[in-house]
């Protein structure tokens, strides 16, 4: 049997998202048969690497961090995401029996529950299903490839720049980077020590300021941050 509510659940994350105010109301309505809203405080770890794939998690509100585990025992941040995600969604339709990131929440969460067996099955015979989570994955999969290309074929001045305009998107300026410079090291793979060095330089160049610690950029700024990363790519 289609399942509706599952169908509409994916419509209004990916498609219209829902007014932070009204998200419990709205998700509500589509819980039962194996769904259901869950809140998680910050400083949840939602899934652990090599926990088996039971279900699927969609955040709906909130800002999460994704760490990957190296072979050598090394943890490495992935990244920090924001809605909409699908988080175990690959590793269902890649048939892996276990999740390969774990997935931490950085501020208070919510996220719409699947069971994986429902989600699986809804793949196989409810359009709509599909196509949401096609679409989910090829924009997860650029986003990987993106930061592979950035890593392997950027200097870690490069890779810093990039990061700063990214940071920068849709927000009013002089924009104030709110990500500790731990957490911004662990996020390009960057020696901390380096991060201070290349931030310095930036500062020394009059590409970027400080204020009270954080990173403070405006448009002129954020312009000429521009010019130097294109120019050299």
């Amino acid at each position: 049997m289609i399942d509706t509510q599952l169908a509409a659940a994916l419509r209004s994350v990916m498609d219209s998202p829902t007014d932070h105010k009204l998200l419990g109301e709205t998700f509500a309505q589509w819980e039962g048969a194996g769904k259901r809203l869950v809140r998680y405080p910050e400083g949840k770890v939602v899934i652990r690497t090599e926990d088996p794939i039971e279900r699927i998690h969609i955040l709906l509100d909130g800002k999460c961090q994704v760490l990957n585990h190296g072979s050598d025992g090394k943890v490495v941040m992935a990244g920090n995401v924001l809605p909409p995600q699908i988080f175990g969604l690959y590793e269902l339709v890649a048939k892996l029996p276990q999740h390969t990131a774990d997935v931490q929440t950085q501020t208070d969460c919510i996220f719409f529950s699947v069971s994986a067996r429902v989600y699986a099955q809804q793949l196989t015979i409810n359009t709509e299903v599909a196509s949401y989570s096609v679409s989910f994955l090829a924009t997860f999969i650029h986003r990987l490839l993106d930061r592979s290309d950035r890593m392997t074929l950027h200097t870690d001045r490069q890779n810093l720049v990039w990061y700063i305009l990214e940071s920068c998107k849709k927000q009013k300026f002089p924009v104030v980077l709110p990500v500790e410079k731990e957490t911004m090291a662990a996020e390009l793979n960057m020696n901390l020590r380096t991060l201070y060095r290349k931030l310095a330089k930036l500062r020394h160049e009059g590409l970027v300021d400080s204020r009270k610690g954080k990173i403070e950029i405006d448009s002129q700024q954020y312009r000429a941050l521009q010019r130097q990363l294109y120019e050299n790519i």
